[in-house]
């Protein structure tokens, strides 16, 4: 992967966080655990990119 193809990514997923951040969930603590989930998943995502542009 290239320099440019990964700030491309990391730049989607911090749209993605963002978008996340706006939305309001009716679903309570379920809908609480699920937005944490996926902060985590884009966490976890943005920390692999950042070792592949490491390696390179």
């Amino acid at each position: 992967m290239d320099a440019d193809t990964a700030w491309a990514i990391m730049s989607s997923l911090d749209e993605a966080e963002a978008l996340l951040s706006r939305v309001h969930l009716r679903d309570g603590q379920a809908g609480a655990n699920a937005l944490a989930r996926n902060r985590s998943l884009l966490d976890e995502a943005r920390r692999r990119l950042d070792q592949a542009h490491a390696l390179e």
